[in-house]
């Protein structure tokens, strides 16, 4: 059972370290641009500050095109605002009820500073799965000098996390691989 209890920890830590990648790599952009990258930006309406999505729709209109649709016209001036002070290299234009905001490709430099940030995300991935070893292995630890688990079983135990960590890094790995090929992409 302690065994069963640690790798449970083990798998919360790397669920909420594999979330808080995809959330944080979301934003990083590629040779198409997603409208996560101003979704969440946030902007002051209705006397209250509201993320993008929140107020509008975000689509694509082509690989380096995105059309912010607000539902109410009035709120267009500030969304455009907020898009400016974002700073997201690109200045929005106003087409009728609509915001348009097309990217420049990006440069030979860009992507190699998008891909050095992707990959320091993956290591502080690793870092948040390592760490959440630790404290089931710290669990098993004292576990077993309680007595309540012998010494095969904590050394089995430790293998069996080491496996684990192996596979999810493993996954990791799938994921940095496939997000530097979508940024590599012109």
């Amino acid at each position: 059972m302690p065994i069963k209890h640690a790798e449970e920890l083990f798998a919360e830590t790397q669920l909420e370290a594999f979330g808080w990648f995809e959330s944080e790599i979301s934003g990083l952009r590629s040779g198409r641009v997603k409208p996560a990258i101003i979704e969440d930006i946030s902007v002051e309406v209705y006397g209250s500050r509201n993320p993008i999505k929140a107020v509008a729709s975000v689509s694509n209109m082509d690989a380096r095109t995105l059309v912010v649709s607000p539902w109410d016209k009035s709120t267009i001036p500030a969304i455009e605002k907020a898009i400016v002070e974002a700073n997201v290299g690109v200045m929005p234009t106003i087409d009728g009820a609509v915001l348009r905001l097309a990217f420049q490709s990006l440069t030979e430099e860009v992507r190699n500073q998008t891909i050095k940030a992707l990959h320091a995300k993956a290591e502080e991935t690793r870092i948040r799965m390592r760490k959440g070893r630790d404290e089931a292995l710290k669990y098993l630890k004292n576990e077993k000098e309680a007595g309540k688990l012998s010494e095969d079983d904590f050394y089995g135990g430790k293998k069996h996390l080491d496996d684990l960590i192996g596979k999810a890094q493993e996954e990791l790995q799938t994921r940095v691989t496939s997000k530097e090929q979508e940024i590599k992409t012109i």
